[in-house]
């Protein structure tokens, strides 16, 4: 996902992160982030107990968050970091 701006990368962060929330066909949801087609992390949602997982691949890291809006601005963080590496 190459970034834009700040708030539009934000908002399309948001939406994903939005649409694990309201998703119906399971309660544990997964998305994927890529930078350039890499993969540069993964995100998991437990809908039942409302908490987060970041999966950062390149310095494998892990966080567990209760915030939409933490986890947003991490993955953001984490993408917008693995782009000034290319």
């Amino acid at each position: 996902m190459p970034l834009s701006s700040p708030t539009s990368d934000l908002k399309q962060i948001m939406t994903r992160l939005r649409a694990m929330t309201e998703a119906t066909d399971g309660e544990y949801q997964l998305r994927r982030f890529e930078v350039y087609g890499v993969e540069v992390l993964q995100v998991s949602y437990d809908q039942v107990q409302g908490l987060w997982w970041v999966r950062e691949h390149r310095q494998f890291r892990e966080f567990e968050f209760d915030d939409i809006d933490l986890v947003a601005i991490e993955i953001y963080d984490v993408l917008h970091d693995m782009q000034l590496v290319f």
